[in-house]
């Protein structure tokens, strides 16, 4: 009895949030630049983040995110709250430009050397302290340095996965996001991506575990 009330909480939160984006995007539509404006703060370091790991290149990111945001104030009308959440429109489009941008240029995939020195390191922050907050102590000053250097590890072994497996775990462990979700962001079936998520965190241990970093157990 609790969890379905909780579900159901949690049902008419998520509904309440659609139908805020909803308006959001009518108010875009309509051309309102101040909607325009408050859904770009919003949204485009969330973006910019998303990309960084597979573009390697503050300009290219910028670039797709600059699309992702011509596309949405040319198409924001195309946005059906009853469908997902805005985020999960929002990032398929910028999926889909970085894939393209991507196959466009090749020497940007994953499968170049990585130079670590060179890992882009601008947004240390927030999300990615979801991937090591457990290893932070505050009042221990060597658990700060162990959990900044696997920081580190984690972000330069992410970057050596291919593109699928690496979005689909930025996805599902910063964005927070459902299979579902990550289905209807990455044009793939549920299945293929929990297929995805499996080996993508089977080759994650793999690298970091050459690196004498162990996690989860």
């Amino acid at each position: 009895m609790i969890r379905d009330n909780e579900q159901a909480q949690n049902f008419r939160v998520q509904h309440e949030m659609n139908s805020d984006d909803g308006l959001l995007m009518q108010r875009i539509a309509a051309k309102d630049r101040a909607a325009f404006t408050q859904f770009y703060h919003g949204y485009a370091p969330r973006i910019g983040k998303f990309l960084i790991a597979s573009l390697k290149s503050k300009d290219l990111v910028d670039e797709v995110v600059n699309e992702v945001m011509l596309t949405v104030w040319q198409k924001a009308e195309s946005y059906d709250p009853n469908q997902g959440k805005l985020s999960s429109w929002v990032l398929g489009i910028a999926h889909n430009k970085c894939l393209k941008l991507l196959e466009r240029n090749r020497r940007y995939q994953t499968d170049e050397t990585i130079d670590e020195l060179a890992v882009y390191d601008a947004d240390l922050d927030a999300d990615d302290a979801v991937l090591h907050a457990v290893l932070v102590d505050n009042n221990n000053p060597e658990r700060i340095h162990i959990g900044k250097q696997t920081g580190m590890a984690l972000t330069v072994a992410l970057q050596q996965l291919s593109f699928e497996h690496r979005t689909v775990l930025e996805l599902t462990f910063i964005e927070q996001c459902s299979y579902q979700e990550i289905a209807t962001i990455t044009g793939c079936p549920v299945n293929t991506v929990k297929t995805r998520v499996f080996h993508a965190r089977k080759k994650l241990a793999d690298l970091l575990a050459e690196r004498g970093i162990y996690l989860g157990g």
